[in-house]
């Protein structure tokens, strides 16, 4: 066996390619829990949600698409997309093929394929319906039971509470039959996958379908409670059935295409036991699970079942949803925990993924638009010739060390070449690298570092490090993922003092109580913060999620210390602009000179960090995550004494 090799590459390669990705030709299978290519390497995925490009959210007309969107995304390292159609669109009369609608799918996924990324196509539904809830469902596949939507009963509230969305589902799992067709509308959803696997068969670019999105139990076992929620005789009775015929539907029309199937809406939120059939053939089976826990111990709980299950039932995993924040510790910490477990990825930004990527494209919702695509725009093995073993990136040092064996997942020699994306934005001076079991085939800060194993090697380690530091980030001038005008239309405060049952908003409302919970529950505001109606639920309600860090402990130490907060009641009243306090937006803090010279003095280093860029949308307490060496606990209550010291 030949000893390892170390080499420090600082030169360019001879016969190095610099360029991009080339189009994504090389078809992706599946072996074990692993996506793979032709050659047997593991395949990793990272990218995000998108839509057609002529798709318009709520009626809006801004442009969500250029001619270099596709071009963007690949210079920032992500390698695919989830694309996000609707039967409503593709089916709009009960067995009939909009073809239209089927080639701007084709425009597009022709397009991403380009730059070198591949599509997963979803077919996506939000609450079943527009006309009983959000989206997906053409009319003519509605059958409510004479139920109408519930006015204003915010997403995803619809699932648990409106019998119209209920019942939609229920007849939808009963495959109801739709008049005139004599066929059910199950069978006739089914049509339309197998309609789209037969378009792209023979597109190596589209490596699957997702059967649906986030599919719900409908009337049955439909309440946000782990204890309740748990119903895995609903997976055999409702999922099975329809799996099996849409695998089935899939597999016949292109037998290389991987048939991604997910579990019940709310076992990626709640963290309860996944048992997700499936009937795909071997080689095809795909697991799309989401993961949209509020505190860290349900989403590794969430992680850690997805995983354990794919593993067992031998289906390559992916995560299709995650993020919807504009927190970029929080986003580097979830995408973190993925790394660490090789799960593949494709988030849900708050704003539209294509304009986080693209800064031709308005922006709107995605808060500091490079501070977060730092956060998700990380370096990553897209192909090993072999099988990963440990990853981890160091933002803050632009540090990534990977370590892999040279055996792929399906055994035998690997083939090929390990190969590195390496996001232009988190690198913008380059890269050293360090590899010992392989030599470096590519250029010099090539935007894909590539990897020979050594012969005889079985094991590879990579170290890439960032030359130079990161730009100051630019000012931030998107929307903060809380909403003030929500807050102010709570209903006013009752009197008495603040307990478990005391509604969310009213407790960050009242001075400290944003603090308190910050505290004692550290990540759960920024966590609940993607939930329609959050400032609405009370602690209990969140305790039915995790009962286990808001244990009945936890839960009394902190009823202790909301006694003590001092309760205005009536009107709800959010903190005034003049009222300077650790709540307060970072930028009003350092304009107000008496604020300034605080900050200075308990906190310096502050006013001249690279991070700056936060300040015009992130209060000062909740950057915390982003500079712990600056903002101690310790010294946010120095802050905050000071700050309530300052005359009015």
């Amino acid at each position: 066996m030949n000893m390892p090799q170390s080499l420090l590459v600082t030169v360019a390669m001879c016969m190095a390619s610099t360029a991009l990705a080339a189009p994504a030709e090389q078809r992706i299978a599946q072996q074990g829990r692993w996506f793979v290519d032709q050659t047997g390497r593991t395949i990793m995925i990272h990218g995000g949600n998108v839509t057609l490009p002529e798709f318009r959210a709520g009626g809006s007309d801004e442009q969500r698409w250029s001619a270099e969107t596709a071009s963007r995304m690949a210079e920032q390292g992500f390698n695919g997309v989830r694309l996000v159609i609707f039967l409503s669109g593709l089916m709009p009369q009960p067995g009939v093929i909009d073809t239209a609608y089927m080639e701007r799918i084709a425009k597009t996924v022709a397009a991403y394929k380009e730059a070198g990324i591949y599509t997963l196509i979803d077919f996506h539904q939000d609450q079943y319906s527009a006309l009983v809830g959000v989206r997906g469902m053409p009319d003519w596949a509605v059958f409510a039971d004479g139920h109408q939507r519930i006015p204003g009963m915010n997403f995803p509230m619809g699932y648990f509470k409106d019998p119209a969305v209920q019942r939609s589902f229920d007849n939808f799992w009963k495959n109801h039959p739709v008049p005139g067709t004599g066929k059910g509308v199950q069978d006739l959803y089914v049509e339309g996958l197998a309609a789209v696997a037969r378009r792209f068969r023979d597109d190596p670019a589209v490596i699957g379908i997702d059967v649906m999105n986030e599919p719900a139990t409908g009337s049955r076992c439909a309440q946000p409670d782990p204890a309740k929620a748990n119903c895995p005789e609903l997976e055999q009775e409702l999922l099975k059935p329809f799996y099996e015929k849409a695998s089935r539907a899939i597999n016949e029309a292109a037998p290389r295409m991987i048939v991604f199937v997910e579990p019940f809406m709310l076992q990626g939120a709640l963290g309860t036991p996944i048992n997700t059939p499936f009937a795909a053939a071997q080689g095809t089976r795909g697991f799309s699970f989401h993961n949209y826990g509020p505190v860290k111990e349900i989403r590794d709980r969430v992680n850690d079942g997805a995983l354990a299950h794919a593993q067992q039932e031998k289906a390559a995993i992916i995560n299709t949803e995650w993020g919807f924040s504009n927190d970029p510790a929080e986003i580097a910490g979830q995408a973190a925990d993925f790394d660490m477990r090789h799960i593949s990825w494709l988030a849900w930004t708050r704003g539209a993924f294509e304009a986080l990527v693209d800064p031709k494209l308005p922006d709107r919702g995605n808060g500091n638009r490079v501070a977060l695509l730092r956060a998700y725009a990380r370096p990553y093995a897209e192909a090993t010739a072999g099988t990963p073993v440990t990853m981890s990136f160091d933002g803050a040092k632009g540090v990534m060390r990977y370590h892999y064996t040279s055996a792929p997942p399906g055994g035998g020699a690997a083939k090929g070449e390990t190969m590195i994306r390496i996001p232009a934005v988190n690198y913008p001076g380059g890269y050293t690298v360090t590899v010992s079991g392989g030599t470096v085939r590519s250029a010099k800060n090539a935007p894909v570092l590539r990897i020979a194993n050594a012969r005889g090697a079985r094991d590879v380690t990579v170290t890439l490090s960032r030359v130079g530091e990161l730009p100051p980030l630019p000012a931030g001038k998107g929307e903060p993922d809380r909403s003030e005008a929500a807050l102010r239309a709570l209903p006013p405060i009752p009197a008495g003092p603040l307990t478990r049952n005391s509604l969310l908003g009213h407790i960050v409302v009242t001075p400290g109580g944003r603090a308190l919970l910050d505290r004692q529950v550290p990540g759960m505001l920024a966590g609940m913060s993607h939930v329609h109606g959050w400032e609405k639920m009370t602690l209990a309600s969140v305790q039915q999620f995790d009962s286990n860090t808001l244990n009945e402990a936890k839960m009394k130490q902190i009823e202790a210390e909301l006694a003590t907060l001092k309760v205005v009641a009536g009107p709800v009243k959010v903190q005034a602009a003049d009222r300077l306090s650790t709540e307060s937006l970072t930028s009003d803090l350092l304009a107000d000179p008496r604020a300034r010279a605080i900050l200075d003095r308990e906190a310096p280093g502050l006013s001249t960090s690279s991070q700056q860029g936060l300040f015009p949308q992130t209060r000062l307490r909740a950057l915390q995550p982003a500079m712990p060496e600056i903002l101690t606990d310790a010294a946010l209550d120095r802050i905050e004494k000071a700050l309530a010291a300052l005359p009015k």
